[in-house]
């Protein structure tokens, strides 16, 4: 499925015992053009055919690998991440933190913070025109995974051939209230579709299926 100004590139990365899909979104706004955490898989070329780019993210402290190159391809676009990001890459200029500085492009892009996990820091945001929700590691939607490394590291994670929250992933969870509120205000959000950097995009009655997987790990809205 495609959607108007919004643009996805898909590569993969070598993890233990299995390939990883990972996701890089290219959003299209009246002001900007914002490249939504970068993979660290991208080549330059891959980078510079996403034509100019404005604002680049990394959405958690674990998306920031690709930043580096995303900056070196786009040397003029400002570069966001969330608390922590720039102690963990100080050699690249940032131009504001997640959830601290002033975000923008709220009435195109709505950012939300989810709150409560202090070493992870992962931030959503809304395509209203789309109605898509990007998400980094919140859920993953891998149904294509094959062989036995998958088998093993998905079912660890609770996520294997399914849209789900993975176990790993509410592990990073220390303030429990804090991430419950969080929870709440990405279910006031309207959207439909669900994009998850980590497998595929969740195109039919994406807010009942992602909330329902929050469900499942004990967190309601």
């Amino acid at each position: 499925m495609t959607f108007d100004h919004l643009k996805f590139i898909e590569v993969e990365l070598q993890m233990p015992l299995m390939m990883l899909p990972v996701r890089t979104s290219l959003i299209e706004l009246e002001r900007a053009r914002v490249l939504w955490s970068p993979a660290s898989t991208l080549t330059e070329a891959q980078l510079r055919e996403a034509g100019e780019v404005t604002d680049i993210i990394a959405p958690n402290l674990l998306h920031g690998g690709g930043m580096k190159a995303a900056a070196a391809a786009h040397p003029r676009a400002r570069l966001w991440g969330p608390a922590g990001i720039k102690e963990k890459f100080p050699e690249l200029s940032w131009h504001g933190v997640l959830g601290a500085d002033p975000w923008p492009y709220d009435d195109e892009l709505r950012h939300v913070a989810l709150r409560g996990m202090p070493d992870f820091n992962e931030s959503v945001f809304l395509h209203h025109r789309s109605k898509v929700l990007l998400v980094s590691d919140l859920v993953f939607n891998i149904e294509e995974s094959r062989g036995l490394g998958p088998w093993l590291i998905l079912h660890l994670f609770g996520t294997y051939r399914r849209l789900a929250v993975s176990r790993l992933f509410l592990r990073r969870v220390k303030d429990r209230a804090a991430f419950q509120e969080s929870i709440e205000r990405l279910a006031a959000l309207d959207f439909s579709h669900v994009a998850p950097a980590h497998g595929r995009v969740v195109s039919e009655e994406g807010k009942q299926k992602l909330l329902a997987a929050l469900r499942e790990r004990g967190y309601t809205a």
